[in-house]
């Protein structure tokens, strides 16, 4: 099972952050990361999980002001990393408009990295999977959202421990921080409970 620290909680540093992404991918414990990634007002590349971020709604503002506020860009993450774990990036775009896709492929491909692209917007998925890119794509499944989908095209799927099936394809399950939710199947597990999750599997292999 690979073990995946969930927003790159390492423990120490803030979720989301480049300090914890990064000692996530140094740790013995990991086999990779997740964060999520939004689109800023200048159609930048903010590490952030929610739509709103100390006041500021993110799309609706500057990437220098959000990192005036603590939160990293794509670039400055990526362009820190030195590893080839699996470093699963969620996108955060519920809208219709793809523009900036062309953009991120640009940005991730400044970086020789293992990326797996994921995101619950089923369409984008598409329009990504349409640029022939190397990456991986993967669907996120859970809350009532995409469960009809499960058996799609894309190369993974993410799923919620609640609404998680045994599929064929390769499958990442969030978020686990108990060893009892722990599927039975080779599953990627993404978890803020790295080192508990490591050392059951390790006692139990």
């Amino acid at each position: 099972m690979k073990i995946i620290a969930h927003r790159g909680n390492d423990d120490i540093h803030k979720e989301n952050t480049l300090e914890g992404i990064i000692n996530s991918l140094k740790s013995k414990y990991t086999d990779g990361v997740e964060f999520d990634i939004r689109v800023t007002k200048d159609n930048k590349f903010v590490i952030c999980h929610d739509l709103f971020y100390n006041g500021h709604y993110v799309k609706n503002t500057r990437l220098k002001t959000l990192q005036k506020d603590g939160l990293n860009s794509l670039n400055e993450v990526l362009k820190n990393i030195n590893s080839n774990k699996i470093i699963l990036i969620e996108i955060k775009e519920e809208g219709k408009n793809y523009k900036f896709v062309n953009k991120l492929i640009k940005i991730l491909k400044r970086y020789t990295l293992n990326y797996y692209i994921c995101s619950f917007n089923y369409n984008l998925l598409k329009y990504i999977q349409s640029k022939n890119t190397n990456y991986k794509i993967g669907l996120i499944i859970g809350f009532l959202i995409n469960e009809k989908k499960i058996n799609n095209n894309f190369d993974f799927n993410s799923i919620n421990i609640k609404d998680y099936k045994k599929t064929s394809k390769e499958t990442f399950v969030w978020t686990i921080n108990n060893t009892y939710d722990i599927p039975k199947e080779n599953v990627g597990i993404i978890t803020d409970k790295v080192k508990d999750i490591y050392n059951y599997l390790k006692k139990n292999s």
